[in-house]
């Protein structure tokens, strides 16, 4: 279960200031809308491992909000690291056990999930520190992104992208990135 003290230290580093004060976060409140999809996610998750049933309530109204005033479907499941950017935060799925370390930028309209497959067990992206996953990108299934890759615009993944590399169409072929 999240800590009361771990979801306030995610919230502060999702702030990106050095200085947090109320004007701070009021003027992210407002105006950003990454910081707002990110704050919604970190409570609706900390609401929802509570055991008390409203905090549970509470879990599944921020995870309504989420999806209805952002378009946006993070499970709570998912594993969010330290200073994701969400430069156009509207349509983004990450799917159940996805795991998201830090420093990853996610564009708009990009879903990171199972291969939905019932005759097998159901298996969850990996994306490593550095990433950059571009507008409308569909990584599918148990593959891991390595550190500091690129995944293009609209590019299906369904294989392992190594550390430093480019992947690019449907489906997803590698290349390096001085290509």
């Amino acid at each position: 279960m999240n800590s009361l003290r771990k979801t306030f230290f995610d919230i502060k580093n999702d702030l990106r200031s050095n200085r947090v004060t109320l004007k701070v976060f009021v003027i992210n409140y407002v105006y950003n809308s990454q910081f707002r999809v990110l704050l919604n996610h970190r409570i609706g998750k900390y609401f929802s491992n509570s055991s008390f049933f409203l905090f549970k309530h509470l879990g599944a109204y921020y995870k309504k909000e989420l999806i209805v005033k952002r378009s946006c479907d993070i499970s709570y499941n998912a594993v969010i690291g330290k200073k994701l950017t969400l430069p156009h935060p509207i349509g983004i799925v990450i799917g159940d056990k996805v795991l998201v370390e830090d420093n990853v930028t996610i564009f708009q309209q990009v879903t990171l999930g199972s291969h939905g497959k019932k005759s097998r067990e159901k298996q969850y992206p990996i994306i490593r520190s550095g990433a950059k996953i571009y507008t409308g990108a569909k990584i599918i299934g148990g593959v891991t992104i390595g550190e500091n890759a690129v995944i293009a615009a609209n590019c299906v993944v369904n294989i392992d992208v190594p550390p430093n590399t480019v992947a690019v169409g449907i489906p997803c072929r590698i290349l390096n990135k001085k290509e």
